[in-house]
């Protein structure tokens, strides 16, 4: 009783903190095609935009490079683009939302026991991983219950795979190092495994500081049913797809045609026309194997901090909760929903995703 007792008192004083120990930045958001610049107040236990996978060391900036105009496509990009048929992408639900929460040496260090630490080289590194209070791991289930934390202190994105915590430790079934800084390929890992694309958990997925802002500059993560059973691409460095035939490559990027007017859908709301901006910008990676379709599951984080349900280190807020559209954000009202989103094909039904195209390569060279 004490422990719950504890636990929600510590929840209430983050929240009750957050206005005085939040990160106030200046953003650039969209209005009416417009650019204004707004103060937005960024929750400090996860990531301010801008602060994952910057290749601020030089190695290939695969996340944040802008795709030039006229790129290379693949050759086989209609038919790519057409195995997706009717079922259009969504954002991914709960059970496959990766959150990245900050953190600092200061947090307490664990040293996990990690099921194929022997056969599969899983590891996250001899000093461990901090892990603070209020993190959550990914929902289980079907999902794959990650857990990754952004460590300010020595640059470190961590993860664990399958995590859980009992008696005070955490233990999972893998888990791997990455850099901040870095680029985010497979050839900039530190140590241990990755997700089944070889990069990290939380890579290219929107967070929620993206989402208060109204911009994401990165390329989005996304999943397909027709991932190859060979091959694969930068950023990519392994597949665990299953296809053959006609089926997408792993690593895999490509962009909506940029000649669609985004402010212009008509009907559509804040969060599909930024997502809208995006792909024409930065467009998307097909980095895991998954459902629900051919061109489908766009990773966002999953821990919304300002919905009362959430309980770590099992229970992540649901950002996705109330009716899309909802205001102001509450305790029935998600960030995500918010802005008009959720996991539907409904809520991105606006983007003429039939007007996709692969490119050749990450940079379309």
């Amino acid at each position: 009783m004490r422990r719950h007792l504890a636990t929600f008192i510590t929840n209430r004083l983050f929240q009750a903190a957050l206005f005085v120990a939040s990160v106030v930045a200046a953003a650039v958001v969209a209005n009416g095609g417009s650019l204004v610049s707004a103060a937005v107040v960024y929750d400090p236990r996860q990531p301010a935009p801008g602060e994952l996978f910057t290749a601020a060391d030089g190695s290939v900036n695969y996340l944040r490079s802008e795709i030039p105009a006229n790129p290379r496509l693949d050759t086989k990009s209609a038919s790519l683009v057409s195995l997706m048929g009717s079922n259009t992408p969504r954002l991914n639900g709960p059970q496959w939302q990766i959150t990245v929460y900050t953190a600092s040496n200061t947090d307490p260090v664990y040293k996990p026991t990690l099921k194929y630490a022997k056969s599969w080289g899983c590891s996250v590194g001899t000093d461990g991983i901090h892990i603070p209070a209020y993190a959550t791991r990914e929902l289980p289930g079907n999902g794959d219950g990650w857990v990754s934390v952004y460590n300010k202190d020595d640059g470190t994105v961590k993860s664990i795979w399958q995590a859980s915590k009992s008696g005070g430790k955490w233990s999972g079934s893998c888990g791997g190092v990455w850099k901040a800084n870095s680029g985010g390929g497979s050839e900039t890992k530190v140590t241990g495994v990755g997700t089944g694309a070889e990069i990290q958990a939380g890579f290219g997925f929107i967070q929620n500081s993206e989402i208060q802002a109204g911009v994401v500059d990165h390329a989005l993560y996304f999943t397909s049913t027709k991932t190859c059973s060979t091959g694969f691409k930068s950023p990519a460095g392994k597949t665990d797809g299953n296809s053959s035939g006609t089926c997408i490559t792993m690593g895999s990027r490509f962009q909506l045609d940029p000649s669609v007017d985004c402010e212009g859908l008509v009907g559509a709301p804040a969060g599909e026309k930024m997502i809208c901006r995006t792909m024409q910008k930065y467009g998307g990676y097909i980095l895991d194997s998954g459902g629900p379709g051919p061109i489908s599951g766009i990773g966002i984080a999953g821990d919304d901090l300002s919905d009362p349900a959430r309980m770590p280190w099992q229970t992540p807020g649901n950002g996705m909760r109330g009716t899309r559209g909802c205001a102001p954000v509450s305790a029935t009202c998600g960030l995500v929903a918010n802005v008009g989103l959720d996991g539907s094909t409904a809520a991105l039904s606006h983007i003429p995703w039939n007007k996709l195209r692969f490119l050749a390569t990450y940079n379309g060279l």
